[in-house]
C-alpha cells in the first residue's frame, strides 16, 4: 500500500493471484462434489462422503486429498463407484 492507503500494483497482483488460486481450489472441490453427488444422490450425503476417512485413501478424507492437489485421484475413485456403494 502507498502512504495514502491506495494499493500498489504489486499488492494488487498478489491479491489477484491469491484470488485466482482460491477460485481454482473452489472449482476443483465443486467438480468433485458434483461427481460424488451423482453417486450418493444429494448434497448432504456428498458432504458426509467428502468428510469421511476412507480405506481407499488410507484413512484420509476425500476433502484432504482434494485440498492437497489430488483431485484426479479422488475423481478416479468416484468413477469406480456404483450408486449406493460410496466407500
Amino acid at each position: 500500500m502507498t502512504q495514502d492507503g491506495q494499493p500498489t500494483p504489486g499488492s494488487l497482483d498478489a491479491l489477484r493471484s491469491r484470488f485466482e488460486e482460491q477460485s481454482r481450489k473452489a472449482q476443483t472441490y465443486y467438480t468433485v462434489m458434483h461427481a460424488i453427488k451423482g453417486v450418493v444422490g444429494n448434497d448432504d450425503a456428498a458432504n458426509a462422503w467428502m468428510s469421511a476417512p476412507l480405506p481407499a485413501f488410507e484413512g484420509r478424507t476425500p476433502a484432504e486429498l482434494v485440498g492437497n492437489g489430488r483431485a484426479e485421484e479422488v475423481l478416479g475413485h468416484i468413477r469406480t463407484l456404483q450408486p449406493g456403494t460410496a466407500r
